[in-house]
């Protein structure tokens, strides 16, 4: 097997353009606001018409890119359905405008579904006492718990209401002219992400579970702070070491490549990594700390959020190994090497 991660050739889609990738899938990108400023979006092609993979934000940046692309993808056939592979706003934001606008149905998991329907059913209040509480327990203090509050439910504002969802169950499978696409359901990035494999054409739409340039953000739940989310996509990295060298890695950001398998070691790698990093600074270690440590350099509120969850996910790890204690002094959960 390969050590190497090969990006395919091809050059990604500008603004307004369409590359086929396969015989039935094809690629388009739509820009974010964001340091990670864009996403790969998806059409497959089926004989009664396109399956739209993914929809990008709930932002009037987001709806402008769409009408190009539904010109030509219309021009030849109908959208027939929207596949949202899971609950991040950039993945499922725009997705009730677009069944709104096609007459298409929506297909979700049944796990990121639920959570998405959550977090959009928070009032603002709900939403700031969740993320406050929880940034309190982080050790973020006054200014930082004062600044997620006065987010309020900021999910609403990226993603819209969703109407009724037609629940992709396990072992479904969506069939097009050229393949067999089989769900496959995992957790660690979030919690019932829907990934597509074609087994016989050796294809698999990743979605957000197996980048080739960055690691996937792997976050607690605000809600859920002591949850150890780093465990479940370990199982899934471990899993993705046994593919073959000629599969095809499609993923919601940056480009396709050749190499699942090297590129999971890798991720197993980083992570690993930065356990290590945590365990060698000695000393009990707040969520706040463990941040500035994995993440030195300035943060936005936006990436603060993120960057405070994948610490404390790392965190938990570490409790599940029996390698640190988590305890509880004021409300801030502190941890310390065993």
């Amino acid at each position: 097997m390969s050590n190497d991660m090969i990006p395919l050739d091809v050059v990604a889609p500008q603004e307004g353009q369409i590359k086929q990738l396969a015989d039935d899938l094809f690629w388009f990108r739509f820009t974010l606001p964001f340091r990670l400023n864009h996403i790969n979006l998806f059409a497959l092609e089926t004989t009664a018409g396109w399956l739209l993979l993914d929809c990008g934000l709930n932002a009037e940046s987001n709806a402008a890119q769409w009408p190009a692309i539904l010109a030509k993808l219309q021009a030849k056939k109908p959208i027939i359905g929207i596949i949202v592979s899971h609950h991040h706003a950039d993945h499922v934001g725009y997705a009730g405008a677009l069944a709104g606008i096609t007459g298409a149905p929506i297909f979700m998991g049944e796990r990121e579904y639920e959570e998405t329907a959550l977090l959009l059913g928070y009032s603002d209040k709900e939403a700031a006492d969740i993320g406050g509480s929880a940034y309190a327990n982080f050790g973020l203090g006054d200014i930082g718990v004062g600044r997620r509050r006065d987010r309020g439910n900021y999910f609403r504002t990226l993603v819209g209401d969703l109407p009724e969802v037609q629940i992709v169950e396990p072992g479904h499978s969506f069939q097009t002219a050229a393949g067999v696409w089989e769900v496959r359901f995992d957790a660690g990035h979030s919690p019932g992400h829907m990934g597509l494999m074609d087994h016989a054409r050796h294809l698999y739409i990743g979605f957000d579970f197996l980048l080739p340039r960055i690691s996937p953000n792997i976050s607690v739940a605000l809600r859920e702070p002591d949850h150890d989310v780093l465990a479940d996509y370990f199982a899934y990295l471990e899993e993705m070491r046994g593919l073959e060298d000629d599969w095809l890695i499609i993923p919601g950001h940056d480009w396709p490549f050749y190499g699942g398998a090297p590129r999971a070691s890798k991720l197993i790698a980083h992570h690993e990594h930065r356990l290590e990093q945590l365990l060698n600074a000695g000393g009990p270690l707040t969520t706040n700390d463990a941040m500035a440590l994995l993440f030195p350099f300035e943060l936005t509120d936006h990436e603060i959020y993120f960057a405070s969850c994948e610490a404390r996910a790392h965190l938990n790890h570490l409790v599940t190994l029996n390698k640190m204690t988590r305890l509880t002094k004021d409300d801030i959960a502190i941890f310390a090497p065993m």
